[in-house]
């Protein structure tokens, strides 16, 4: 059997190479060409009033968001509320840890249900993620995703992927985690409808207070 001689100059260019292109990624502050005005998002959607929620310093702090919108939502005509909770980031290397699946049971609630569904987002239908969580006698349902511009994502993994790829070069979008939480005493499917219905009309604003234009606009 003939011996092979390692090719040590191919070797040495290579792990210089990555180790370059390590360094790169560590040390570039890529971030996105626009940037979002979150407090531009109406008060008014249609039927839906809505009524800001101040975040304590120590939550703000645990997000390190660049931007970020906590708001109760209540349908003038039903009286049923929602809550819209938008976290925003501009530059890429930050990741998003504050999941509903981790932050709702440190808070003393129990997941009983992970699924995936779709909501309006950017003009057409995504996938999201769907949670129910219940503690004591309450009961609520969150879904949520991640948006940039027209590109969303429901899988956390594959979402820090694209993020990630992302630090290679600068984007026009930064990413968004949008959360939308609904109390279950409407029951499962009114409260899936009741989340569907709130972002339909909200879409549209929501878009243009994320990247500065209305979706399916360039």
């Amino acid at each position: 059997m003939v011996k092979r001689t390692p090719n040590y100059l191919l070797v040495a260019v290579l792990t210089i190479g990555i180790a370059c292109l390590s360094l790169y990624v560590a040390m570039k502050s890529p971030g996105a060409r626009s940037d979002a005005r979150l407090d531009s998002l109406p008060m008014k959607i249609g039927v839906w009033e809505g009524e800001d929620v101040e975040l304590t310093d120590a939550v703000k702090q645990a997000l390190k968001a660049d931007r970020v919108l906590c708001r109760q939502y209540t349908n003038s005509q039903t009286g049923e509320s929602l809550g819209l909770l938008i976290v925003y980031r501009k530059y890429g290397r930050r990741d998003f840890v504050h999941r509903p699946e981790l932050c709702y049971p440190a808070a003393g609630w129990e997941i009983v249900q992970k699924a995936y569904t779709t909501v309006p987002y950017a003009g057409h239908n995504v996938q999201a993620r769907l949670v129910i969580a219940e503690k004591d006698s309450a009961r609520e349902a969150i879904t949520y995703w991640f948006g940039s511009g027209d590109r969303s994502e429901a899988n956390f993994a594959k979402q820090q992927l694209r993020m990630a790829l992302d630090r290679l070069q600068d984007q026009r979008y930064g990413w968004a985690f949008i959360r939308v939480n609904v109390p279950e005493f409407y029951g499962d499917e009114a409260a899936l409808d009741l989340t569907r219905s709130f972002l339909k009309q909200a879409d549209k604003p929501l878009m243009k207070a994320l990247t500065g234009r209305i979706a399916g606009n360039g």
